[in-house]
């Protein structure tokens, strides 16, 4: 009897550790309770439209390995595409991988004609090949930057291309917070004198809505003929 005790104790002790883990593209026990969401099901486009249009269209996604995965179409070209639902304040965690020479983004806050929120782009987390893009890129154009508006304020640490990369983006009352693999690098303000001074200077200065909307879509970009893979794409509101 006393053996068969120790022995029962000895496999809660091993299966203790695997309850708190979750397989790719699942929620933890924890993460559910914490009021997490999953956006991608690791099986289809479930919950994902193109952007400008009402309906998902393959559009160069599929799902490649329990990844979602952007590429060039030859039959449909290349469309980004946004989540069919709208968040205000969140903390977005993603993990992607990028081919050779390629270039995504994620976009939050993105509206378009089908959405709640008013057709207007919104800031960018930059996912580039950083030492292999063809053409020499700006500071402001490196992976983890919001895209030609705020740099990193500290030292990241990226994968070898081909290799998964973890991001996440905090966005609270306007306080962004641009994190990757384990790792802030970037926050900033939104919608103070220094942002607008940034966005007078930037590609979206004559928009007359870039980052206004409070709330919208997270958009990911199939950018030319890049290849970037997407998996555990899970959002908690704030």
């Amino acid at each position: 009897m006393m053996m068969e005790r120790v022995f029962f104790s000895f496999l809660i002790v091993i299966m203790i550790p695997f309850v708190a883990f979750a397989g790719d593209n699942q929620l933890t026990r924890k993460e559910k309770k914490a009021g997490w969401i999953l956006l991608f099901d690791g099986n289809t486009l479930a919950g994902w439209r193109v952007a400008g249009d009402s309906v998902m269209q393959p559009a160069g996604w599929s799902v490649e390995d329990h990844c979602l995965k952007a590429e060039w179409n030859s039959a449909g070209g290349n469309k980004n595409i946004i989540t069919r639902k709208e968040f205000a304040d969140f903390e977005l965690s993603v993990e992607w991988k990028i081919a050779p020479a390629s270039n995504s983004g994620i976009i939050y806050h993105y509206g378009d004609k089908f959405t709640q929120a008013p057709p207007c782009t919104g800031p960018e987390y930059q996912i580039i090949d950083d030492t292999g893009w063809p053409v020499p890129l700006t500071e402001d154009h490196f992976t983890g930057v919001d895209y030609e508006m705020h740099l990193p304020n500290a030292d990241k640490q990226l994968k070898p291309v081909g290799e998964f990369n973890h991001t996440k983006i905090v966005f609270r009352q306007g306080h962004v917070e641009h994190w990757l693999n384990g790792k802030k690098i970037l926050e900033f303000e939104a919608w103070t004198p220094d942002w607008y001074a940034r966005l007078e200077k930037s590609r979206w200065k004559t928009s007359g809505c870039y980052g206004m909307n409070k709330s919208g879509a997270f958009l990911l970009q199939n950018y030319s003929k890049s290849k970037v893979w997407f998996k555990n794409i899970k959002v908690k509101p704030l």
